[in-house]
């Protein structure tokens, strides 16, 4: 018998001892006096069957033996494997079954989970050739991720489960709908915490990241925090986040443009050693998005003035490309880092969406880093940001064919920043420079933001880790600079 039957097999005779409990509560005195022919009609609408004990006394004893030696005939909960159930749905519809292969999470809504065999990654994440056009495995991608997961309507419980749990045994009813119903809450093994090491004695940290949407300012664009509760939370988890990291720069997006939203994180931090200070993109405090430069003061220095390569004038967003150059204080070697936030995508329009707009977004930055080497004087470049692009779309490879090389792992069930709709992939990027490839140790997304569930606009106020302070996953990278 196989671990899992095994369980299942206890999880049924733990149910069913508990009607027998009830069953028996219900026998009174006078109960004793009934006929033997009356307990034996109350044994058969029981299911249990056997002979009736010539006594009240020892009856429940005999029931609960033989109940527990007929579990398996009675079980009303039939056990199915995923296969059985996605090719024949219409024989389970209305009955309940017990789905004997494990699940993974995809993804947590607010009174669903979305579950499959392995994690599910989104099609412009795995697809080959999209760039160039050819959408024959896109679509491939597509139709295996609808058909192999399953829906599963549940308890509210979102913030106990995150992507990547594993479901055993999931017991639940079959809708016509091609769901699953279930009013129980919905127990997983959860993943081991994503540890982040301590950047060794001398290496250089250097973290991108979406810090979605920290203004200083409350009320006005849509995806800010609307409270002052709300934006006090986000503020500390980014800290707890950050202080974790250590990184001597981050290359903040999603930031209010100016001094504000800068300030009030710094004022914060600096409270511990060590201290921060921050080059911030934009002339003025507008209620627009822009982003920051956050550097350890005792460990590098900014060279020049920032320089920015795509200003947006049509949206929230402020400057989409920027670049500024560093010295690291121990070495006086220079490196020059770029922090982009291309053009986001509209929903449900996968690849083609807004590619045009992302395209020009990546020339923009192209153009500027030979003008980037002329002010800083150096070529050691690294590219960050949200690129707003999956692996294989047209602007990542208009990067690459530049001649920069995308450092982040890909391929395996790790390789993610962001989770949408249940499908999971890299929209924050890390690419190098030729000459920067030899001095780069280790890059690495940190998963602390997208395996969590999130309500838009909203933080559940009880919690107070560093889970969630974003949409995103930081992308962290270690150097030693040459």
């Amino acid at each position: 018998m196989k671990k899992e039957d095994f369980l299942h097999f206890f999880d049924e005779i733990f149910a069913y001892v508990k009607k027998l409990l009830y069953f028996c509560t219900r026998f009174r005195k006078e109960d004793i006096s009934r006929s033997r022919a009356e307990v034996a009609r109350q044994a058969h609408n029981l299911k249990v069957g056997g002979s009736i004990p010539p006594s009240a006394t020892s009856m429940k004893k005999h029931i609960l033996f033989l109940l527990i030696c007929s579990t398996l005939s009675v079980s009303a909960v039939e056990r199915v494997s995923l296969q059985q159930l996605q090719s024949d749905w219409a024989k389970y519809i209305n009955h309940d079954v017990c789905i004997s292969d494990p699940l993974v999470v995809c993804g947590s809504f607010y009174d669903s989970l979305l579950l499959a065999p392995q994690r599910l990654f989104s099609p412009e994440e795995r697809a080959e050739g999209l760039a160039t056009g050819d959408s024959t495995h896109y679509w491939a991608i597509v139709a295996k991720n609808k058909t192999v997961s399953l829906c599963l309507h549940c308890r509210n419980q979102y913030y106990k489960v995150r992507t990547g749990d594993i479901v055993r045994n999931l017991k639940a009813r079959v809708t016509a709908e091609r769901q699953l119903l279930t009013g129980r809450s919905v127990s997983t093994r959860h993943q081991p915490a994503d540890k982040l090491p301590k950047p060794k004695r001398g290496e250089l940290r250097v973290v991108g990241a979406n810090i979605e949407n920290y203004f200083a300012d409350l009320g006005g664009y849509a995806h800010r925090k609307t409270t002052p509760a709300q934006q006090d939370l986000q503020t500390r988890k980014l800290i707890q986040a950050m202080r974790t990291m250590d990184a001597d720069i981050f290359a903040f997006c999603e930031m209010q443009v100016g001094d504000k939203a800068p300030q009030m994180l710094l004022a914060e931090l600096n409270k511990k050693k060590p201290t921060y200070a921050y080059v911030s993109f934009g002339l003025a405090d507008k209620d627009r998005i822009g982003g920051a430069f956050i550097y350890k003061t005792d460990r590098v220095r900014p060279c020049g003035e920032w320089l920015t390569a795509y200003k947006d004038t049509s949206s929230h967003y402020c400057a989409r490309v920027a670049l500024q150059g560093f010295e690291d204080l121990q070495t006086s070697e220079k490196l020059i880092i770029s922090l982009s936030h291309f053009k986001s995508k509209r929903p449900g329009r996968g690849n083609y969406s807004t590619n045009e707009k992302r395209l020009e977004n990546a020339d923009s930055l192209l153009a500027a880093i030979p003008q980037a080497i002329t002010l800083y004087g150096d070529s050691d470049i690294l590219l960050l940001g949200d690129y707003n692009c999956y692996s294989a779309e047209a602007p990542i490879y208009r990067v690459k064919e530049a001649g920069y090389i995308e450092m982040l792992p890909l391929g395996s069930e790790n390789d993610y920043s962001y989770n949408y709709k249940g499908e999971s992939g890299y929209l924050d990027r890390c690419f190098a420079s030729p000459s920067m490839v030899t001095q780069i140790v280790r890059v690495r997304p940190w998963h602390v933001n997208a395996d969590w569930y999130y309500q838009h606009g909203a933080y559940k106020m009880k919690d107070k880790s560093y889970h969630r302070y974003s949409d995103h996953d930081p992308i962290i990278v270690d150097i030693n600079l040459k």
